[in-house]
């Protein structure tokens, strides 16, 4: 399923793809991930240009992880472009919908990528489903 966004003020439309079925897990919606610390889960975060990991709803404050990417774990060569753009274009974020396991980052920044320490939480990737490229939003 497809949904067409079209932003204020004439910004550009965006596609976003409704996360893809994957048989063997139910999608756990990322604002949920604090029942299910330390579960293998498939979720949905945003990647902002800091490389935090934020819940994709609004209503959804408590919820900010570091991503940690295991040295076994293969990335798409695009999905890793698509990384670096982020990270160099600050009007940018990533939509990721992957499977990993949600939990306590007790030690922060040692375990990856992230806000050098603050955040509570880290994200364990195992497998991305898929990575999609969004515009920021406004604060």
């Amino acid at each position: 399923m497809v949904i067409t966004i079209q932003f204020a003020f004439g910004q550009k439309r965006s596609q976003i793809l409704f996360p893809p079925p994957i048989l063997e897990f139910d999608f756990t919606p990322s604002c949920e991930l604090l029942n299910h610390k330390n579960e293998l889960v498939y979720t949905r975060f945003i990647y902002d240009s800091k490389g935090n990991l934020h819940a994709e709803q609004d209503s959804c404050k408590n919820i900010s992880a570091n991503l940690y990417l295991p040295n076994h774990i293969f990335l798409n060569p695009k999905f890793l472009e698509d990384f670096k753009a982020v990270s160099s274009q600050k009007n940018n974020n990533l939509i990721i919908d992957a499977v990993g396991v949600f939990q306590d980052d007790l030690s922060g920044d040692e375990h990856g990528v992230g806000d050098l320490g603050d955040n509570k939480y880290r994200f364990i990737l195992k497998t991305v489903v898929n990575i999609q490229k969004i515009g920021a939003k406004k604060q």
